[in-house]
């Protein structure tokens, strides 16, 4: 499987001719959905520390949490998969591509392993940012934000979560191209309008109009 990391074309090229299976791909969504529960669950802990008693996040307060962002993140991982699938499947359609909603379905699973190590490194770094701010002094909601973006560390998180979703969008490429027939030329389009908004959108927002 790990194979579709560093040489997405032949991956695909081989799995296409085997029947649909939907073990690999389960797994890297649960990977998606464990890995998310866990990076939100420490991010709200380090955040919620600096406004309650310790004792609410303690016990009973804990296993709520824990609770609400395992469901939170089942429901996260699982309409991201659907839509990232169905963005491709719709755009695909205007280059006549053909192929099974299922398959596309089976192949997009594998891009969102690179997510995997996105989610813990921004993790990583969300709490770094989120320990130099002192949340019990500041009521502005627009004062955290200020901060947030002016700490170093967003920038760093930023800059390497857009390396990981190029990484991704080059494996969803090859997927796209085989999962709905199409040549390589509209496989690059088919995944390169909605992830280079969403590039465009997160530089926008981190570096120039701050």
């Amino acid at each position: 499987m790990l194979q579709v990391l560093t040489d997405p074309n032949g991956f695909f090229k081989k799995k296409i001719n085997e029947e649909i299976e939907w073990k690999n791909p389960l797994i890297i969504m649960s990977l998606m959905v464990v890995v998310g529960a866990i990076t939100t669950y420490t991010t709200i802990m380090s955040t919620l520390q600096s406004f309650m008693s310790m004792d609410f996040l303690e016990g009973a307060g804990q296993i709520i949490i824990v609770i609400f962002l395992i469901i939170g993140s089942i429901i996260g991982v699982a309409f991201s998969w659907l839509l990232y699938t169905a963005i491709f499947y719709i755009i695909s359609i205007v280059f006549s591509g053909e192929g099974d909603f299922k398959r596309s379905m089976e192949f997009v699973a594998y891009g969102f392993i690179p997510n995997i190590v996105s989610s813990l490194i921004a993790a990583y770094y969300a709490n770094r940012v989120f320990s130099n701010i002192d949340f019990s002094s500041i009521t502005d909601p627009q004062a955290v934000q200020d901060m947030m973006f002016a700490d170093p560390s967003m920038k760093i998180a930023t800059i390497l979560g857009l390396i990981f979703t190029l990484w991704s969008a080059n494996i969803w490429i090859f997927g796209v191209k085989y999962a709905r027939n199409l040549s390589l030329k509209n496989a690059v389009i088919t995944v390169g309008i909605p992830i280079g908004l969403s590039v465009l959108y997160t530089v926008l927002t981190v570096f120039i109009l701050r």
